[in-house]
């Protein structure tokens, strides 16, 4: 059977299907497809400016200078690059254009956009924002810190490259592990964390760090406080000027003393720094090849780098008027995105390579995780002439990136909730997010106890990789299997102007979700075999100047508990709403389940809008 009749026979499966249950009828489809210029009461962005630095706001963030360079440095450097433009090509470009398509095409969040391509799919858009919920918590975490050092560095000194404490005769309290070449190392753990022996002793508050956590989500109800009518105008500086900030980040770090080894480690899968007193030489990088996990983590890493999975992209598109040319914009962004990843990679690894041939050891050996940000780059910058000056240019610069990337996420839950009757719609919109921001305040108060670095990777490990999988999977597949392929391409051309060639046909309704489907099966085996460790702080070896200050370990049992919670509570969204839409169609009205906190805008033609509970039920 040719390619031509699975496709063909595909569309008449899902037809059969989605009209059985949530028809759409001729009249329905040609006043969508006319209407142009909607008259809905929505909001919309100011220019096509504002979306585009919005979105670019939003794909361009920490992901690219601080989650990218600690994943390439995981996974055996250069190696890492395979698989992640192997994900960028076969499922992130190609989810990029469906997320779009669904806020443009149905100008509703995560949930009312899967809502109205069936019912019973609604459970997607609440995985969704969850997803989007967990990551915002703890990517706040590493705003804060952000905030930190750019306050540190203002100091006429900075604090990472100050003397050490005075010491006793055989002193061999923690400040004996202060010496010159670990400077920053030791300022990172006993001055800012006060990090704990162990994620199980969470210890006693950090205030300073706590207060810079309030800042941060202050900064977020601010900057959102009037929806994208706030937000759009902040990223005309949020958006544009991290770009400046590394530009010169990128002219200094190629100033700097090995700083080609560093750019070597990131382009060479083969290259192994010879002047190392410390060397993996017997890690063998292409090995990573073989880890299901590192494909994972490209595939995670492409959806942090673009935003998919957590509601924001739907959510802007949403704003645009129907006949935005999304497939010129997504193609665009994602080529921005790809290249401002590599950008930051080049300058990190430069400053990066710098500390490595200052200390004499291997990259590898540096610190990873949020670390190599906050250890190994502020130490390298901390050498070069005007330190204060560039300290302070990296870390504003990582804070706008960051908070960016809040503000997507934000608004992305914002939007969604306007699907919904979880909130009442008499309360005034900013109430409602500070309400929100004051919530996630709260509950990301463990992030400034002593533990709470570790509770930071365990959300980065746990709260998005396998979620956002399982949700990508079923949202390729609610587009072109429920909806349709070939009356999604007639609805791409209709918006558009093209319409997808048979290569757009094939990664969406075969190659990405498979791919996806592969990816996670596997990675849940070799989980399984293979549990994820965490870096739990040992402290200095004072006999071995060279060691680690962190061994892996296996998480403790009440961990794992909170990482099945990131990751069920999420997912089981997608069966049980699935499951309560059908129960009347194969047990009759008696089983009908009225879920009055869940309601989406249905079109009842051009100027009305009407929000209603969703009727989850197939005798509708």
């Amino acid at each position: 059977m040719d390619l031509d009749q699975v496709l063909v026979d595909h569309d008449q499966l899902e037809v059969q299907f989605r009209d059985d249950y949530n028809p759409v009828t001729n009249d329905e489809k040609s006043r969508n497809d006319s209407d142009s210029t909607p008259n809905d009461g929505r909001e919309q962005w100011g220019s096509n400016l504002e979306f585009i630095l919005s979105t670019i706001g939003s794909v361009v963030g920490l992901g690219n200078l601080w989650r990218f360079p600690i994943k390439v440095k995981q996974y055996g450097g250069a190696v890492f690059l395979i698989p992640y433009f192997t994900m960028l090509i076969i499922e992130g470009i190609p989810l990029f254009l469906v997320e779009m398509w669904i806020g443009q095409k149905f100008r509703a969040g995560c949930i009312g956009g899967f809502y109205k391509i069936h019912k019973a799919l609604s459970g997607i858009g609440f995985a969704t924002w969850m997803i989007g919920f967990y990551t915002n918590l703890y990517y706040n975490a590493i705003v804060m810190y952000t905030i930190y050092y750019f306050f540190a560095s203002l100091q006429k000194t900075l604090p990472w490259a100050a003397d050490c404490p005075t010491l006793l005769p055989n002193d061999t309290s923690p400040a004996a592990c202060c010496i010159d070449s670990k400077r920053a190392q030791y300022y990172w753990y006993y001055e800012v964390l006060h990090i704990s022996p162990d994620i199980s002793t969470a210890g006693s508050f950090n205030w300073d760090i706590t207060l810079c956590l309030f800042a941060a989500w202050l900064t977020c109800f601010l900057c959102m406080i009037k929806g994208i009518k706030t937000s759009g105008k902040v990223v005309y500086v949020t958006a544009v000027f991290p770009f400046i900030a590394l530009l010169g980040l990128f002219i200094m770090g190629m100033t700097l003393e090995g700083a080609f080894e560093g750019v070597k480690y990131f382009f060479d899968p083969t290259y192994v720094f010879e002047g190392a007193t410390l060397k993996n030489d017997t890690v063998n990088n292409w090995s990573h090849l073989y880890k299901p996990y590192c494909w994972l983590e490209a595939a995670a890493q492409i959806f942090y780098s673009l935003s998919l999975g957590f509601g924001s992209c739907i959510a802007f598109s949403s704003y645009n008027p129907p006949k935005t040319d999304f497939y010129k914009q997504a193609l665009g962004i994602s080529v921005v995105n790809s290249v401002t990843s590599l950008f930051a990679g080049v300058t990190i690894f430069a400053i990066v390579g710098s500390n490595a041939v200052k200390n004499g050891v291997s990259i590898d050996d540096l610190s990873t995780g949020p670390g190599l940000a906050f250890i190994a780059v502020s130490d390298a910058i901390a050498q070069t002439p005007a330190a204060q000056l560039w300290s302070a240019l990296f870390f504003i610069m990582l804070f706008m990136l960051g908070i960016d990337s809040q503000f997507a996420g934000i608004e992305g839950m914002m939007t969604a909730l306007d699907d919904t009757t979880l909130v009442p719609k008499n309360i005034p919109r900013p109430v409602v997010i500070a309400l929100f921001c004051a919530l996630s305040f709260l509950l990301g108060l463990p992030f400034g106890m002593q533990n709470g670095q570790y509770l930071v990777d365990l959300f980065d490990n746990f709260s998005a990789n396998f979620p956002l999988m399982m949700v990508a999977f079923f949202e390729v597949i609610a587009v072109a299997w429920v909806y349709g392929i070939n009356r999604f391409c007639d609805d791409f051309e209709e918006m558009t102007g093209y319409y997808p060639n048979i290569i757009w046909k094939i990664l969406w309704v075969a190659v990405t979700p498979l791919s996806l489907a592969a990816i996670l099966i596997y990675s849940l085996v070799d989980q399984l075999q293979n549990p994820i460790l965490y870096g739990q702080f040992v402290g200095c070896n004072l006999a071995d100047s060279t060691a680690s200050w962190t061994e892996d370990v296996n998480y403790p049992p009440w961990a794992w508990g909170i990482a099945a919670i990131l990751v069920f509570s999420s997912f089981l969204f997608i069966p049980a709403m699935a499951i309560l839409a059908y129960l009347p169609k194969f047990f009759g009205p008696a089983a009908f389940v009225r879920l009055p906190l869940v309601a989406a805008q249905e079109e009842n033609g051009p100027g009305t809008e009407i929000t209603k509970d969703l009727e989850m039920t197939g005798v509708a």
